[in-house]
């Protein structure tokens, strides 16, 4: 088999090339290295959001007649599409799959609350 063609680098304006698609030497760094840390998390059942899961997060979606229910569009009278469910309390930090503890919401909404309580878990470890 012949080996891989070789490509531009990856990294936006270098003109270094590769084999195989990747980064140069220089830009390895940006590599984001996805596919090998969702291996390590597991599959979306052995993490707990299997079958059970995909029935309930459509229960959710319905009751909350796929519009984003968190804080900040609540408070602004904004009205977004939810594709997404979210724990109010984290289960991270005991929340559970409760419907009481779970509503629909926008994906944005979603992953800036997902960032927030990543921060808030990191200060916590800091100090």
């Amino acid at each position: 088999m012949p080996p891989a063609s070789l490509r531009p680098c990856r990294h936006r304006g270098c003109k270094a090339l590769v084999r195989g698609g990747g980064y140069c030497e220089a830009h390895k760094a940006e590599s984001s290295n996805w596919s090998k840390g969702e291996a390590r998390k597991g599959s979306t059942t052995a993490r707990g959001y299997g079958y059970r899961w995909q029935r309930l997060r459509e229960f959710i979606l319905a009751r909350d007649c796929g519009i984003c229910q968190c804080e900040e569009c609540k408070a602004l009278g904004r009205v977004r599409i939810a594709t997404e469910v979210d724990h109010r309390v984290p289960k991270a930090e005991g929340g559970t799959d409760d419907p009481e503890n779970l509503r629909a919401i926008n994906a944005d909404c979603h992953k800036a609350k997902t960032g927030r309580e990543g921060r808030r878990g990191q200060v916590g470890r800091r100090g």
